[in-house]
């Protein structure tokens, strides 16, 4: 059955919230439809539900089901602790009345920690959606890398590692891989969401500490293995992201991002699944390209600052 969910993206002044957005719907439902009538909104019809894709989303506000009016959202309402909220898009100013929308509906109101919001978005026209913003705390700050037992400096910011993780279309119980794990930015947010998990990097430091930090978050995983990425030791995967080493913070050995780069994707292309996903953040310098093996789906670019930028390419396996 398809619903028709509605999210409210973040602006982070890239592309990337529509297209992890789009990559969750799509995990779990591949005929899902998309219209965006501003970069801060995505309407989905899908099968996949609003509320899980809610729960895993990194940059969004809020996501939930998009209704037709006040009547068919206070039956979704009925009973629970509710509140209004309104997100104006537009730009205009003037707050709606909660009273106008929550007038008949039977539902008890409750704006510390509701079960359910009424979300009202202006944009190009009104939406109306249920919503369910306590499923979409995430505790980011918790698992910010300066809070980790083992810390370095080229780790990533969690909601970052997320998004990263959901533009592999992932699933629950798939099998993800980090060759490149660090300190284990990306693996801890993919055992967060109900992926298998093995990550790899050839420092043993990292390995070890990349380890203690999943530990630290009573996280179960398959493990933390110094390995070459050039010599994967697997056969098969489901996922892959990674964020290619670069810089003095990264140790590329002696190897230019590029040469690390051309080594690994004959390697993924032996283990990753035909139509799954690998995800690269690499410097915009160094084209991810594909190859025979790969389709280049999506590139979404990251000014870090005025000398850098960092591109994310999404690739298929053909």
């Amino acid at each position: 059955m398809k619903n028709r969910a509605l999210a409210i993206l973040s602006g982070e002044g890239t592309t990337v919230p529509q297209a992890e957005a789009r990559s969750l719907f799509l995990a779990y439902d591949g005929n899902s439809r998309f219209r965006s009538p501003s970069p801060q909104l995505l309407i989905c019809e899908s099968e996949a539900d609003p509320f899980l894709v809610g729960s895993r989303i990194a940059f969004a506000r809020r996501v939930g089901v998009l209704v037709d009016g006040k009547a068919e959202a206070a039956a979704l309402l009925r009973g629970l602790r509710v509140r209004f909220r309104a997100f104006d898009l537009r730009g205009e100013g003037g707050s709606p009345d909660p009273e106008d929308y929550l007038a008949g509906v039977d539902a008890k109101v409750d704006l510390l920690e509701p079960e359910a919001e009424l979300t009202l978005v202006r944009a190009d026209a009104d939406y109306l959606a249920v919503t369910s913003p306590g499923r979409m705390l995430q505790g980011w700050s918790q698992r910010r890398p300066r809070r980790r037992p083992f810390f370095h400096p080229a780790a990533i910011f969690p909601k970052l590692s997320r998004a990263l993780v959901n533009l592999t279309r992932c699933r629950e119980g798939d099998l993800f891989l980090d060759p490149f794990a660090g300190t284990g930015s990306l693996p801890l947010e993919a055992q967060l969401v109900g992926a298998r998990v093995v990550s790899l990097d050839r420092s043993e430091a990292m390995a070890r500490g990349a380890t203690a930090n999943m530990s630290h978050f009573r996280q179960e995983w398959l493990g933390s293995i110094r390995a070459e990425s050039s010599l994967l030791p697997l056969t098969s995967v489901d996922a892959v992201a990674t964020d290619i080493p670069y810089g003095r913070a990264s140790s590329t050995h002696g190897s230019t991002p590029a040469e690390v780069l051309g080594r690994f994707l004959p390697e993924v292309a032996r283990v990753l699944r035909p139509g799954r996903f690998l995800v690269l953040m690499h410097q915009k310098e160094v084209a991810a390209g594909g190859g025979q093996e790969f389709r280049v789906v999506e590139e979404h670019d990251l000014h870090v600052h005025k000398l850098l930028t960092r591109t994310i390419s999404v690739l298929c396996r053909r």
